[in-house]
């Protein structure tokens, strides 16, 4: 059928598991070093268990309910698309809905073709990002169907017509279309295009493929189960009380307490997290309470605070004493690397090992900070999460964390970017695309 050279290491995209916006992204899964033998490197895919077994190893878990699209790169496995299926799609599936009475009366109303309309749209536009691309194959993965199998195929073949014309409009021809439920397979559109032989065939557990194996040989994928997200751990309620009143000159006044400050986040990030006595967690989350300091820490998980110096001083985010103390100068391309990090797309791809080490430091953090630093604490973890590709996780962060923290300006300028659909340039290129393995 087809093969995955790994290689070639395409990049992958995960759509959304909670919103209709939001998006995923993932690499493809990283080859064996000890694979010396060229051709050792490439796995054929030849049934759909190998396909599903390389969407999974490539997502991270094992989806359900989803609209999939893998992208093929001539002969070759690439880009990875998963969405949650629309929820008029999964209520025409259960025989109890009224949208199920409608379809079987009138067949698609206007909202739902116009809802697969701007899916497919989007999804096409999302997996053209990727110029490799020259072919996909689209797979529906409903969790609850209880209407017949034929009433079943006609739904989802009315909205596969609707998606599959988004994606010619995009030039990315749909060379297959399938419709997966209760392990059985059905062809809405097949390479054969009579006399398939495939309709209501069995699928088995792609755990047990070569292709899983190979991508996957820790199964590190297999304990993740789709749609499973941490659940974020707050502090209590408080009284109010700051750690401490926020000063607006201590960047130009206090400009050794601040690269203390970094130098206290570098080093947690760089050997860490470990650890933490009471004075460091005080000292992390005051130096919070400033966005010039909340973004020099983005930028030093992601690059270096040698970078993260040197590109603040340049955007006027740091106020000379700053470099003057660091002995830094402005540096154009550090400027930009860091601004355009903020927004998961500078052409400097990010150290993910670094970001890692952010992350876990500020679940740390999350349980002890107080109001006035909780929301910046979480809205870094919502960032990580989508500079990631994670747009799913992202956005349930957005709404654990608003609860707490409805004023947060850092949350609410991610859930827009979230909810508007935004996607983080590291996540459509292949060389800068986080993976699975990275939290390994």
């Amino acid at each position: 059928m087809l093969s995955h050279n790994q290689n070639s290491e395409p990049s992958h995209f995960k759509q959304p598991e909670t919103s209709d916006v939001d998006s995923d992204f993932t690499p493809s899964p990283q080859k064996s070093s000890a694979d010396k033998n060229p051709a050792a490197n490439s796995v054929r895919a030849t049934s759909p268990e190998d396909l599903l077994a390389y969407v999974q190893c490539t997502l991270g878990f094992r989806p359900k309910n989803s609209f999939i699209v893998v992208a093929l790169a001539g002969q070759q496995l690439s880009t990875v698309v998963r969405c949650d299926l629309p929820e008029s799609l999964q209520y025409m599936l259960r025989s109890d809905t009224p949208e199920c009475v409608t379809y079987m009366d009138l067949g698609l109303t206007e909202a739902q073709e116009l809802q697969m309309f701007d899916t497919g749209r989007y999804v096409s536009q999302l997996m053209a990002k990727e110029p490799s691309t020259t072919s996909c194959v689209v797979v529906y993965l409903p969790d609850n169907v209880t209407v017949s199998d034929q009433q079943a195929l006609s739904v989802a073949g009315s909205i596969n017509s609707i998606i599959a014309a988004q994606f010619r409009i995009q030039q990315i021809p749909v060379e297959e279309s399938w419709f997966i439920h209760h392990d059985t397979l059905w062809h809405l559109r097949c390479a054969a295009t009579t006399d398939c032989a495939v309709q209501g065939r069995d699928v088995g557990n792609p755990e047990l493929t070569q292709m899983f194996r190979t991508l996957d040989p820790q199964r590190v994928t297999s304990v993740h189960a789709a749609g499973k997200v941490r659940q974020l751990i707050f502090p209590p309620v408080q009284d109010g009380q700051s750690l401490q009143p926020k000063n607006h000159n201590v960047l130009a006044n206090r400009p050794k307490l601040v690269l203390n400050w970094l130098k206290l986040w570098d080093d947690n990030v760089s050997n860490g997290p470990r650890m933490l006595d009471s004075r460091h967690v005080a000292d992390m989350l005051t130096s919070l309470v400033h966005p010039q300091v909340r973004e020099a820490v983005q930028a030093l998980a992601c690059f270096d605070t040698t970078t993260a110096i040197r590109g603040m001083l340049t955007l006027d985010r740091f106020p000379a004493q700053i470099g003057a103390v660091a002995n830094l100068q402005k540096s154009v391309p550090d400027g930009v690397a860091v601004k355009d990090a903020m927004y998961g797309q500078s052409d400097r791809g990010p150290d993910w090992h670094r970001v890692g080490k952010l992350e876990r430091l500020c679940h740390q953090l999350l349980p002890l900070a107080d109001v006035q630093t909780g929301g910046v604490v979480a809205g870094i973890l919502v960032w990580i999460e989508w500079i990631k590709g994670r747009g799913s996780i992202a956005m349930n962060y957005v709404q654990q964390a608003r609860e707490h923290y409805p004023a947060e300006y850092l949350l609410i300028t991610l859930e827009r970017y979230l909810r508007d659909g935004k996607v983080a340039g590291w996540a459509t290129r292949t060389e800068s695309a986080w993976s699975p393995q990275h939290a390994a």
